[in-house]
């Protein structure tokens, strides 16, 4: 057994020498892979705006809610969603029984509710100048205390009869308020200039008081975003904002109209609402918003989007050393904005990258001496 262990290792000692002999000194040298059109650049630190990122909803900054005041079936709808409207703008028309019947009885008892009113008057005027007339004879002694009592009493029941139709026609007169409140409840009008959102009731259904009809929402926007607990006192009133909602290519200025200064436990944020004044294009809420917050300036290191190769998760660059070896190097990005992203680690000030190119360049190659 023994001796079968010794063979087996002398046949591979043999071997190995056979091989070390057939290289011959000065033939070990690394052959490289010339690269040729590639564009190197030094990598520098820049002074650049540091700024924070978030998300969030677009919603209009006055939104009306409309509903039904009086019980009917719906016998007319106006608009649509996405409709644009003007205040007092017809909306819906209600079928509601009985409104005319009830504003015409309306005005019939105020018209009597008049005239009682007037006899009452007139009658009390009399009743008043009978009384002058009757005390001047009573302090002259040409009449009884009787007579004149009874002309007294007179005098006061025109008086009670007087203002009994007074509080009449007052009664019936917001009777015929009620019933005309009542009839113009059957028309539903914008409450404000916007963009119907929502359309609650169909023609047809039937409707009660307090039953949602619509959403309308105001013209003027403002976006709501998270914001990390740490920048609290970074972000205040008036403070610019860009804007991006990609949904609609938007890109325009906001600014924080306010700020919601209590975090939130489970995501430590806090709200900010940016209002929004200006858009190239017509806005309306429910859009996904992006904000941007420049909080001030710091130096980084930045590189061109286009010299980052992806594989994966992992992000590299081909590096360049001063003999023009060409490295595949691992790095860890940060933001990117411009066309440049940041070099968080893997890179310092002073390397050299390959920025054009790249799908020339090889690991272990070297550039040409022309380039």
């Amino acid at each position: 057994m023994k001796s079968r262990i010794i063979m087996v290792c002398l046949i591979t000692l043999s071997l190995m020498s056979a091989c070390n002999e057939k290289i011959k000194p000065g033939e070990n040298e690394v052959k490289r892979a010339m690269v040729q059109g590639v564009v190197i650049e030094e990598v520098k630190p820049s002074e650049v705006s540091d700024y924070y990122e978030t998300s969030g909803t677009l919603r209009s900054r006055n939104t009306a809610f409309v509903s039904a005041q009086i019980m009917g079936e719906v016998r007319e709808i106006k608009v649509k969603p996405g409709d644009r409207v003007k205040k007092d703008d017809i909306l819906l028309v209600i079928k509601a029984p009985d409104i005319g019947a009830r504003v015409q009885a309306a005005q019939e008892a105020l018209e009597e509710a008049g005239k009682e009113l007037d006899v009452a008057g007139e009658n009390k005027l009399l009743a008043d100048k009978t009384f002058e007339r009757f005390k001047k004879l009573h302090e002259e002694k040409a009449i009884t205390g009787q007579e004149f009592d009874e002309v007294k009493t007179k005098r006061e029941v025109t008086a009670l009869q007087y203002e009994r139709a007074r509080r009449s026609l007052r009664r019936v007169e917001a009777e015929v308020a009620e019933a005309k409140a009542v009839k113009d409840y059957s028309i539903i009008k914008a409450p404000l200039n916007g963009i119907v959102s929502e359309k609650k009731i169909d023609t047809g259904s039937m409707i009660a008081p307090g039953a949602p009809l619509f959403i309308i929402e105001a013209p003027v926007y403002r976006v709501e975003v998270p914001v990390n607990e740490g920048l609290l006192s970074y972000i205040n009133t008036g403070t610019p904002v860009d804007i991006v909602i990609d949904a609609i290519g938007v890109q325009t200025i906001g600014r924080v109209g306010e700020v919601v200064r209590q975090i939130d436990p489970l995501t430590r944020t806090f709200t900010v609402k940016i209002d929004i004044s200006e858009s190239a294009k017509p806005l309306q809420g429910g859009f996904y918003a992006r904000a941007k917050f420049t909080l001030g300036k710091r130096s980084g290191l930045f590189i061109p989007e286009g010299a980052i190769i992806s594989r994966g998760e992992l992000k590299a660059v081909y590096a360049v050393d001063q003999d023009g070896i060409i490295t595949f190097r691992l790095v860890k990005t940060g933001k990117s904005s411009d066309g440049m992203t940041e070099i968080l680690s893997g890179l310092n000030a002073g390397d050299r990258i390959i920025v054009k190119g790249i799908e020339k360049a090889v690991d272990g190659g070297k550039v040409a001496a022309s380039n």
